[in-house]
This record gives C-alpha cells, sequence and structure tokens, in this order.
C-alpha cells in the first residue's frame, strides 16, 4: 500500500507540477496601446456628453467599435477604467502647468507663469478637465488617485508659502488661497469659451490680475 502511494506521489511530481508550472507561465498578451488611446479618447468624448455618471461600458464599447469583451481584457469595470484615466490625465496636466515654472525666480514672476499656464491649459484642453473635474466629485477615485490629485498642488503651496514668508501674501490656508486662485481662473476660461474669443496677451494678464488681488497682502 505504501509503495504504491510512493508510487503516486512520484507520479504526481513528474506529471502534474511541470504541466501545473507551464500553464501559470503562459505568456501574456500585450495590450495594444492604439486601443488604450481609443478607449481614453471615446472616453472622454462620452463623458463630455453624459457626465460621469451616464457613462457606460456598453455604451463605450458601442461607441469605440470594440467588442465588449474586448474593453473589459483592457478594463474589468468603469471603476479601474475611470481611475486609470484620472491618473493618466493629472500627471499630463500637471506636467503641461509646471513645465515653465522656475521656483528659484522672484515670487511675481512665478505666480504669473503658473496662473498663465494653468488658463492656456484649461482653455486647450477643456475636456480634460471636465473630466477630472467629475472624477473628483465622485465616489471612483481610488486611494492613489486621490493622493495624485493633492500631489499636483505641491508647486503652487510651496510658491504660496514663500509668498507668505516674504510678506507677500495672505496668511490664510493654502487650500483657501488656491480655491480663489483656480476659481477665478475656471471662471473666467468659461467665460471666454462661451464668448469664443482670442485667447489674448490682455486676457492672460488680466487673469493675472484678478488672482494676485485675491491673495496679496
Amino acid at each position: 500500500m505504501f509503495k504504491q502511494l510512493s508510487d503516486l506521489s512520484q507520479n504526481y511530481v513528474k506529471y502534474f507540477i511541470p504541466n501545473f508550472y507551464s500553464f501559470i507561465f503562459v505568456p501574456v498578451k500585450r495590450k495594444d496601446p492604439d486601443k488604450i488611446e481609443l478607449i481614453y479618447a471615446t472616453t472622454l468624448a462620452l463623458v463630455k456628453e453624459n457626465g460621469l455618471a451616464g457613462f457606460t461600458m456598453p455604451l463605450l464599447a458601442k461607441r469605440s467599435g470594440l467588442g465588449t469583451g474586448t474593453l473589459y481584457v483592457y478594463f474589468k469595470s468603469k471603476e479601474e477604467l475611470v481611475n486609470s484615466l484620472f491618473k493618466h490625465l493629472k500627471r499630463v496636466n500637471t506636467e503641461r502647468i509646471y513645465q515653465q515654472h522656475q521656483p528659484d525666480h522672484s515670487f511675481k514672476p512665478s505666480f504669473l507663469s503658473l496662473v498663465q499656464a494653468y488658463v492656456k491649459n484649461r482653455v486647450h484642453h477643456i475636456d480634460e478637465h471636465f473630466f477630472i473635474e467629475q472624477c473628483t466629485a465622485s465616489r471612483y477615485l481610488d486611494r492613489e488617485a486621490l493622493d495624485l490629485d493633492q500631489a499636483a498642488y505641491a508647486g503652487i503651496y510651496a510658491l504660496l508659502d514663500r509668498g507668505k514668508q516674504e510678506l507677500l501674501v495672505k496668511e490664510l490656508p493654502n487650500e483657501t488661497l488656491t480655491a480663489f486662485i483656480v476659481g477665478g481662473a475656471n471662471e473666467l476660461v468659461n467665460q471666454h469659451l462661451k464668448t469664443r474669443k482670442h485667447l489674448s496677451p490682455v486676457l492672460l494678464r488680466n487673469c493675472y490680475e484678478l488672482c494676485w488681488d485675491c491673495i496679496k497682502q
């Protein structure tokens, strides 16, 4: 009896284990970057039309022309897709806004540069900003996405802290100051988009002056 068990164990090791590991290490097909880009672009368009609450995976499959099965290979759920696109857009937009920022410059030129970079980015990529704002007001974002959203403010918070040290900026929480800066800039951009006027240097300068008046001592 024990010999039979021993033979069975040897056969298990000989035949089952190699086959088991060959199953585990089957190469996974790489996801097509073009399909990911298509999914992202179609998601932005649908959220612009229907809002995040009205956006569904079946609607995405129909608009993108991808099969529902293919879509779920790339993203297992609406939540996973929303978080993936949010993180991508947050990184891209933060990089754009801070691209020309030079924190070693004096306060006012640095502040002017950031405000104008934000306004330009919002005007030229309004659909991305709309998606980001829909996400931040929703329940979909995971911890990593929320942390990434907060990290995007590190540059402006550091600049405001320097402005307070130099007695140029009001002694208010950075969150409060930034709410006025971003809120004012957003409203100006919204008005600009309604009238479809050219984004002129005068408009950018006016936006800076309004934001500066909100925070200066």
